[in-house]
């Protein structure tokens, strides 16, 4: 056998990042990214690539210290658009969307309803859940009160994560309202709703994974049938409610 290629110094710097990733995924932040060591980092390399990394390989070549390191590894992760929640919100909707009944002002408020149930259900669930979730949470709480160099570029990858996620859920929200014929109130504009409803699960399910949610039983199903409701469920009824009305002249064949 011979001798194991040598990296390049970017291979290197993400096979490093993506190992830090690894352990803040997997233990958490604690207070901080102070057990993210070069030497915790380095062993997981070699258990996981068998490549053998030293501190002379990396310290003033990739990195100056340690700490720089650290903030390149909380920024990669600050960076991550998290999308376990966009894709299980789909995969609940999917088929409530399909089977809407839109001929009728009842059946379009009928799916609408069902659709922010299985909506709310779904975030809550995934949050739960969801390590990556927790963590860019975690790193967007922790640097949210930090200034300096290093600190900006953790909040303009947040940012730019942010502004991603949330043109996504513009988009989504728009396809959802046109489809079931529902329109802005004046004045409000789509993306106060996408920011407003944003930050209500947010909040929501950070409190839910400390407080669980019970539950709450209202008539709204098929005949007045008893349903669960989550609170972020009624809230972002209550949210639709203020921002958008079902337009009375809408019908199924005036989407093109």
């Amino acid at each position: 056998m011979g001798a194991p290629r040598r990296r390049t110094r970017a291979e290197l710097r993400a096979l490093l990042l993506d190992a830090g990733v690894e352990v803040l995924l997997e233990e958490g932040l604690g207070t901080g990214a102070e057990h993210l060591t070069f030497k915790r980092v380095f062993d997981r390399v070699a258990a996981t690539s068998g490549f053998r990394v030293t501190n002379a390989s990396v310290i003033g070549r990739i990195w100056d210290n340690q700490a720089e390191f650290q903030s390149a590894v909380l920024t990669s992760v600050a960076a991550e658009e998290v999308t376990d929640q966009e894709l299980s919100v789909r995969e609940a909707t999917a088929d409530l969307v399909i089977a809407a009944d839109r001929l009728t002002m009842e059946g379009r408020r009928a799916a609408m309803r069902e659709v922010i149930r299985a909506t709310a259900e779904a975030n809550i669930g995934t949050a739960d859940s969801s390590r990556s979730w927790a963590t860019v949470i975690g790193v967007w709480a922790m640097t949210s009160g930090s200034r300096g160099r290093s600190a900006d570029v953790i909040h303009d990858a947040i940012k730019r994560s942010y502004d991603a996620i949330t043109e996504r859920n513009r988009v989504t929200t728009d396809l959802l309202t046109s489809f079931l014929g529902l329109r802005l109130r004046p004045p409000f504009e789509v993306d106060q709703f996408t920011v407003a409803c944003m930050a209500l699960v947010e909040g929501c399910t950070l409190r839910g994974r400390v407080v669980v949610d019970g539950g709450i039983d209202l008539p709204t199903g098929p005949d007045g049938a008893m349903q669960t409701w989550t609170l972020l469920g009624i809230a972002m009824e209550a949210l639709v409610d203020q921002f958008y009305v079902f337009d009375p002249e809408w019908s199924p064949d005036s989407i093109t």
